[in-house]
């Protein structure tokens, strides 16, 4: 589904964006870039970013369908 799917690129867009300001915050504070902390790190923030995004769209998909069950409802 079409809305869904941009929905989707929205997210993952705002995924990584968050992601790439993480990983320079943490590169500024002096974050070695071949380190395992960096890597645990940057690993741990992408596994809840990615929970967010998942549970965001899940959450879109179930409005979605709602929606389409009942055209007539309107949102509050």
């Amino acid at each position: 589904m079409k809305i869904l799917d941009d929905a989707n690129a929205e997210l993952c867009r705002h995924r990584d964006l968050a992601l790439t300001a993480y990983a320079r915050r943490l590169l500024a504070r002096g974050a070695d870039i071949d380190g395992e902390e960096f890597r645990a790190d940057l690993s741990k923030y992408a596994g809840e970013l990615e929970a967010w995004r998942s549970k965001a769209l899940e959450g879109l998909q179930q409005l979605v369908e709602a929606m389409m069950e009942r055209p007539s409802a309107t949102l509050h």
